[in-house]
């Protein structure tokens, strides 16, 4: 109704006189069918371009396709399935000399107003622009921009979620201002810009919080086995000679320094009378050369200190770069254990209180053989009773 009453007023009226701007003349027909022709030459001055325009195009519509998932729930989005289709709508584009294609958001938004639920609205679309192009076109030379504009601003303006930074200001605070610099920088500079400061700030917060991971000193609850960190809770318990660290990140070249610091910190903490350091390693899912490196020298020196070092919880991917690095050897083969508890009890000489069996789960690997290398004692099969 917008668009009649807005074409019609605009050629009774001759308001584009006034400078109200109109569309004017549309082509008519489709575009002629043709395969592209380049060079060498010429591929090598557009692939810049081109790369730009696809990772343009394949964000811009993954990142619609996720607006469109959280407000319809029965709406799932496949990444792999949306490249593999802007892909090939692209190269069959290229034959008739089309722009290139991809997901619009305001397109999306009238769309989705619309009520379109499956692809078979798409299908409709292209069918009433095949036939506008080839019949309709003189009758859109009135028809005024900002009707257009208008239908797509309705459309996009009930896609703008406020309550998304409402709760990055509550969860998330550095996220909000990533996502405020982004939003400002598409809007002065353009899509490319804002994407581009979007993906460099999220790089920098990353390696930000890698490269300085939450580190936890824990103590005992009382009366159980559970250890936890001591500054949420008042009433676990720690003792003078034990620290029990838990460093929750993988080990690799940006962090070592930080980890070293912490430790350092930690133990000058606890002071002369400091025997036993566990680190809790559940949280530690990778070590690169650099950390393997940088631990050999560590396991060194805290035993030149007289520090002996035990490594709770290690996960089996930690186990094998271990393994191969000979770290395990280097520690101590009865240093590594399954969880805190059996650790502290075997400092305490009481080892009695857990399987001999748990040692061998504690340091398996899978690395050059497992637990058929002559590292490791295979653990005893349990004998079934005679009948």
């Amino acid at each position: 109704a917008v668009v009649v009453v807005g074409t019609l007023a605009m050629y009774l009226f001759r308001l584009d006189g006034v400078g109200i701007s109109i569309v004017r003349n549309i082509p008519e027909g489709f575009p002629k069918f043709a395969f592209p022709s380049a060079g060498w030459d010429q591929l090598q001055q557009v692939f810049p371009a081109a790369l730009t325009l696809a990772l343009i195009g394949f964000s811009e519509a993954i990142t619609i396709g996720k607006v469109m998932q959280q407000r319809h729930k029965d709406y799932e989005i496949h990444p792999n399935q949306e490249l593999v289709a802007l892909g090939l709508a692209n190269m069959g584009g290229s034959l008739f000399q089309s722009y290139p294609a991809t997901a619009g958001f305001s397109r999306t938004a009238v769309n989705d107003q619309a009520g379109a639920r499956s692809g078979v609205a798409s299908l409709f679309s292209a069918l009433v622009i095949a036939l506008t192009l080839l019949f309709l076109t003189p009758w859109f030379y009135f028809l005024p921009k900002a009707v257009l504009a208008s239908i797509i601003m309705v459309a996009v303006i009930n896609l703008i979620d406020l309550r998304y930074p409402r709760f990055l200001w509550q969860t998330q605070r550095e996220e909000l201002l990533m996502w405020g610099a982004s939003v400002a920088v598409t809007l002065m500079a353009g899509i490319w810009e804002g994407l581009l400061i979007g993906v460099a700030l999220s790089l920098v917060v990353m390696i930000y919080q890698t490269t300085r991971p939450h580190v936890a000193e824990l103590g005992q609850f009382p009366g159980t086995n559970e250890y936890r960190n001591i500054t949420r809770f008042d009433e676990v318990e720690t003792r003078a000679d034990v620290l029990v660290v838990r460093y929750d990140a993988s080990l690799y070249f940006a962090n070592l320094r930080h980890f070293q610091e912490t430790m350092e910190g930690l133990i000058r903490k606890k002071g002369k009378a400091l025997r036993l350091l566990v680190l809790n390693s559940e949280s530690i899912n990778g070590v690169d050369a650099s950390a393997l490196e940088m631990l050999r020298d560590w396991v060194d020196d805290l035993r030149a200190s007289g520090i002996i070092l035990y490594l709770s919880g290690v996960k089996g991917p930690v186990r094998d770069s271990l393994y191969r690095a000979g770290l395990i050897k280097r520690i101590g083969e009865d240093h590594f254990f399954l969880d805190v508890q059996p650790a502290i009890d075997y400092y305490d000489n009481k080892k009695e209180d857990w399987p001999a069996q748990f040692q061998a789960y504690a340091i398996q690997t899978n690395a050059k053989g497992g637990l058929d290398s002559p590292l490791l004692p295979r653990p005893q099969q349990e004998k079934k009773p005679e009948k």
